[in-house]
């Protein structure tokens, strides 16, 4: 769910499974129009544009909403769904059923959302800024090599690319991470991602949750950052809730101004029930900033060594080319 820039105005948008629904928030979230997104002919093994000819054994598929968001500077409702690769379209803020802009044969560094609709999906629009068109932050789940944080282009061509822009690379053990994305946010100048990943670095290879953050004016993600975020239980006996499973920035109480408000669970629920206990923790955001900021500053000063000694605390988690 969305809401139009304009609060005077009022309007709500609500993404779902095959379906777009535009109400009207200043009466009684009355209906005002309804657009039919799916089912449409796909196939996770086909490009788009999916045809018979290229694509025999194309089937009915519901399209999941991934990605509901609005460019306020362009005012303009973005939609992706899982189906087609998870490519976008522009819509307009009057009408969900007037598509401004819909790629007719995307490449692969168009396809921005999850092709799965069990794979999260989270994004945010940032800018324009400092010279640069507005530009859409991906956060994406594991279903094939694609990057699983990259920007993309909203205001230049090709749209919804991330060419010529930036992305999180990560060579080979890609799946192996399985990055589950949670949430995004901007703040001041960073854009941050919230996720839980398995931690292939121990020997448990067990799932933990991750606060990334990137500078916005950083066109090749030098700045990246991911730091654990530990909620624990604070009386005996110690449980640790490693699974964030949302989140929402707010104010922390006291002094601590903006805080990062986190639900954890113990671990994934399954089809026999919920997981076995929850809890809530807030992270102060300037404590994180810092936190970030001696992680990235051991990293490029000190190997990752506090005080040039012992072991690393800080160091390069994902196999990547450069040093």
């Amino acid at each position: 769910m969305v809401l139009h820039p304009d609060t005077s105005i009022g309007t709500v948008y609500v993404g779902a499974r095959d379906h777009l629904f535009q109400l009207d928030g200043l009466d009684g979230l009355r209906l005002e129009q309804e657009e039919r997104t799916g089912p449409v002919d796909d196939s996770k093994d086909c490009l788009p544009p999916v045809t018979q000819a290229n694509c025999p054994h194309a089937r009915r598929t519901s399209n999941h909403n991934k990605l509901l968001l609005v460019d306020p500077a362009a005012m303009e409702l973005i939609t992706c769904g899982n189906v087609h690769q998870g490519t976008c379209q522009k819509r307009s803020l009057k009408s969900v059923r007037e598509v401004l802009f819909s790629t007719e044969r995307p490449v692969d560094t168009q396809y921005v959302a999850a092709n799965d609709p069990d794979v999260s999906t989270v994004g945010l629009v940032v800018g324009p800024r400092n010279g640069r068109g507005a530009v859409l932050y991906v956060g994406r789940g594991y279903t094939s090599s694609h990057p699983p944080i990259s920007t993309r282009h909203l205001a230049q061509k090709p749209i919804f690319s991330y060419e010529e822009t930036a992305k999180l690379a990560v060579a080979g053990r890609l799946s192996e991470y399985d990055h589950h994305f949670v949430a995004s946010f901007a703040r001041r100048e960073h854009a941050y991602f919230l996720f839980y990943r398995r931690d292939i670095k121990t020997m448990s290879r067990e799932y933990r949750t991750f606060a990334a953050r990137v500078c916005l004016d950083d066109t090749s993600y030098y700045s990246y950052v991911e730091v654990p975020l530990v909620c624990r239980s604070a009386s005996p006996p110690e449980r640790n809730y490693n699974l964030l499973q949302a989140a929402q920035v707010g104010q922390g109480g006291g002094r601590e101004g903006e805080a990062l408000l986190g639900v954890f669970a113990t671990r994934v629920s399954s089809p026999n029930g919920p997981p076995v206990g929850s809890a809530l923790c807030v992270y102060p955001l300037d404590e994180l900033d810092r936190r970030i900021d001696s992680t990235r500053d051991l990293c490029y000063t000190q190997d990752g060594r506090v005080d040039g000694g012992g072991a690393p605390v800080a160091y390069i988690q994902y196999d990547v080319k450069s040093s």
